[in-house]
Parts: C-alpha cells; sequence; structure tokens
C-alpha cells in the first residue's frame, strides 16, 4: 500500500524506562481499552509501529478493541474522479459512495490484519454490530447511512476473553442484510461505553486537542464541554467530531478516559499510556489530578523527592524525620495517584506564613502544576488568617514575580526567620505576597 505520511520524531521514549512501565501494570490488566484509529494512521509507515504497542498491550494482559476509519481512502477515491455523498460518516451516503465505502473497509481491514499477523496479535473481525438507517433529518434522506440498533457485547467479551482483538470497520449489517456506513468514532464511543472501557483512544493525525494555537494535556470533561460550546470555531473540525463523541462516552460513567493522539508519532500509544504527561490530550471524568494535604505515608516520597532536590540546590535538604515532623505543614499535587509536586505552608511568626520546599517533578514542568500549588498554597494561607505570605529562592525568581509577588529586601522576614536566614548563608532572594 502506498504511504503518505512520515513519521515525526517524538524524542526519547521515556517509556522506556521498565519501572515506569512497571507502576502502571497492577493498574491496567484486565482492562479494556478501544482504539479508533484514523484511515489515514492505518496507512502511514508508523502503523506497524502502533501494532507493536498493541502487541505489548496484550502481553500485559490489557484487551484491546479497534475500530478503524475510512475517511483518507474515500478522499482519495473523490480526487481519483469519484461523486461521493460522504467521506467521514457524517452525511447522506448514496449506492455509489457505499459501494465505494465497501470497497475501502475491506482495504483496510486487510492491512489490519496482515500486521497484526505479523505482530503474532490475534485478532477477529465480527458482525456483531446490527445497524439501522438513520432515516429521514430534517426532510433529508440519509439513504444508506446507518446508526447502531444493537451491539452483541458477550460475543466480544467472550472473543476477548479468548485472546482475541476485535476488529470493526464503519460498515455494520440491517436486520433485511442490507449493509450501512456508521460513523467509525460513534461506534468506538459506544463500544467503550458497553464494554466499560477504561480507555477510549482515538489515534489520529492531530497531535491531540488544540484550542486555537493551545494544545490541551490533561484536561476535565467539564471543560472540554465548555471548550466545545464557547470556542468551537477554535478546535480543528477533524477532533471536534471525536471529542464530541468522547464526552458522550464519559458522560456515561462507563468510561473514565479518552485520549487523542498523533498515530505519526513513534511509540504513540506507549508514551501516552505508560508516561505520566504523555503525548497526546487526555479527558478525564473521574479525579485524575488533585491537590491534597499530605499523610505520613507521603513522607518517604517527599524525603526522596527533596533529596533529588537538594543535590541540585533547588531546596534545602531536609531529613526524612524533619518532614515527618513537620508532615502537617505539606501538600501534595497527585497525577494518576502518584505525587508529581509538594509544598509546605510555614508559620514564620508576626501573622506571617512561608511559601517553602516547592518541588514539581521535571516531566511536569512547564505544565502550570507549579503555578496551580501556589495558587493553592495562597489560599489556604488566607484561609489560616495570614496577612504576609513570603517565599525565598534561588534560582525561580521570574516564577514567583508571574505568580503575583514582589522582591522585597531580607529585612523585611519576622525577627525570628531572619535570624534563620541569615545562618543559612544562601543568600535567597525574598519574595512578598500581601494577602
Amino acid at each position: 500500500m502506498e504511504s503518505h505520511c512520515d513519521i515525526p520524531h517524538a524524542g526519547p521514549f521515556k517509556a522506556s524506562d521498565l519501572r515506569g512501565i512497571l507502576e502502571y501494570v497492577p493498574l491496567y490488566r484486565g482492562q479494556t481499552f478501544v482504539l479508533s484509529i484514523d484511515g489515514s494512521i492505518v496507512d502511514c509507515d508508523n502503523f506497524a509501529n502502533i501494532v507493536t504497542d498493541i502487541a505489548v498491550l496484550r502481553s500485559l494482559g490489557i484487551n484491546v478493541v479497534v475500530v478503524h476509519g475510512i475517511g483518507l481512502q474515500l478522499r482519495r477515491a473523490a480526487e481519483r474522479g469519484a461523486k461521493l455523498s460522504d467521506i467521514y460518516g457524517s452525511n447522506p451516503v448514496d449506492d455509489a459512495t457505499l459501494a465505494e465505502a465497501r470497497r475501502a473497509s475491506a482495504v483496510v481491514l486487510q492491512r489490519i490484519v496482515d500486521e497484526f499477523a505479523a505482530q503474532n496479535v490475534k485478532c477477529v473481525s465480527t458482525n456483531a454490530v446490527r445497524a439501522t438507517e438513520v432515516g429521514i433529518i430534517s426532510g433529508v434522506d440519509y439513504l444508506n447511512a446507518g446508526r447502531i440498533e444493537k451491539i452483541d457485547f458477550k460475543t466480544i467479551e467472550n472473543l476477548l476473553d479468548l485472546g482475541m482483538a476485535p476488529v470493526f470497520s464503519p460498515m455494520a449489517t440491517r436486520r433485511d442484510g442490507r449493509i450501512c456506513r456508521i460513523n467509525s468514532d460513534l461506534l468506538a464511543a459506544e463500544l467503550a461505553v458497553g464494554l466499560r472501557a477504561s480507555k477510549l483512544i482515538f489515534i489520529t493525525e492531530t497531535c491531540g486537542l488544540c484550542v486555537g494555537s493551545e494544545k490541551t494535556v490533561a484536561v476535565p470533561l467539564r471543560e472540554v464541554k465548555q471548550m466545545c460550546e464557547s470556542r468551537k470555531n477554535d478546535i480543528d473540525p477533524r477532533v471536534f467530531s471525536k471529542v464530541v463523541h468522547a464526552i458522550r462516552a464519559l458522560e456515561s460513567s462507563r468510561t473514565q478516559r479518552a485520549h487523542i493522539l498523533d498515530g505519526r508519532q513513534f511509540a504513540c500509544l506507549l508514551n501516552e499510556l505508560f508516561d505520566k504527561v504523555g503525548c497526546g490530550t487526555m479527558i478525564y471524568a473521574d479525579e485524575y489530578q488533585k491537590i491534597r494535604a499530605a499523610a505520613q505515608e507521603d513522607v518517604p516520597t517527599i524525603y526522596n523527592l527533596s533529596k533529588i532536590s537538594a543535590h541540585t540546590q533547588n531546596l534545602v535538604y531536609r531529613s526524612a524525620e524533619e518532614i515527618e515532623r513537620g508532615i502537617g505543614n505539606y501538600y501534595v499535587y497527585e497525577m494518576d495517584a502518584s505525587i508529581v509536586a509538594f509544598v509546605s505552608l510555614v508559620d514564620i511568626g508576626g501573622g506571617a506564613a512561608e511559601l517553602a520546599g516547592l518541588h514539581v517533578q521535571p516531566f511536569c514542568q512547564g505544565c502550570g502544576v507549579g503555578s496551580k500549588m501556589v495558587e493553592y498554597v495562597k489560599m489556604r494561607a488566607r484561609e489560616a488568617g495570614f496577612q504576609r505570605l513570603f517565599a525565598l529562592s534561588t534560582k525561580n525568581a521570574p516564577f514567583f514575580l508571574v505568580c503575583g509577588f514582589r522582591e522585597v529586601s531580607p529585612d523585611n522576614l519576622p525577627s525570628a526567620r531572619l535570624e534563620k536566614y541569615s545562618e543559612s548563608r544562601r543568600n535567597s532572594k525574598v519574595f512578598l505576597l500581601d494577602l
């Protein structure tokens, strides 16, 4: 098959750290992921690498269901002169378009089966989806366009239990045996909900969900719904449809997360699933990330992270015993049940508090985690009745200025804290925020 896309290099494969992968294995084992793969990605040079990623998922005990699209293949047919009434499964489908869609689907399905066989991944195409006609909408007859009437989830679950990866095309049979064209992203969302898949993953030609020039990395469902209502024109139409179907799946409460990622990137699936930052966009309905008060069991993690940061002189070294004694002052930022940042709020007398020991793991730097921690500490300081909030830093002056602090003389510190400041000889810059 002729290929028309290059493989963008995604940089070093961060998930190659086996410990990073093993952290997720108990979480993912036995779960089901539904992959909606665009026809352009099946036609891409990188598709073999995606199937390799799928083979890794299967070896880890993760169930995989695949739905493929045919948009690129129909677009090419139109460029060759075919008169098509629909390309992406959202318009009326006349007889000529249906015939072309059936041919395209057969070609794409065979490519998938061949690549799965090359990777020794067992797959099967099934007629477990039954369709019915869309009918007439606003006076327009949608002809051979179909909608999902019934899915035989028991059969699909049996196939998964046998170690098979079910593969679905955007074609489905009606009760009378006639074929309908259905939207592949819609089918993927319906499968995810019915199978209670933990993840619905759209693999496409875009880097994720971009709103204007801003890419989203991890965004809650409620914010995505607001974006779709207020900034629809700023979202790529190719992605908007996927976002709409992701919203429907997540609102069911049966599927908790949807991902949109660039299938042209090497190891895109593994980087998205086994790295805390990922390489695409994740939309989440559950509590994926949160800030909470630290607990005694967090002491070893905070100590290990702070020890590393102390070696680079970003933080003052504190022993595990010191951290344990002051654990009531600490707050942690959890992402996917792992601590990725921490900070402490310390009473330094005179109606003042200090934002101390702020640390953000390198892979989360630049993602807004640090600023969220600062805003959280500001809120807690106000709630506690403090009038002033100090922060001391040797390397991050621009960050604290952006967060609303101003640089002041060390003499502004309460006397007891000023004495410790002088004894440390770190010559840190002092920043103050009036609360």
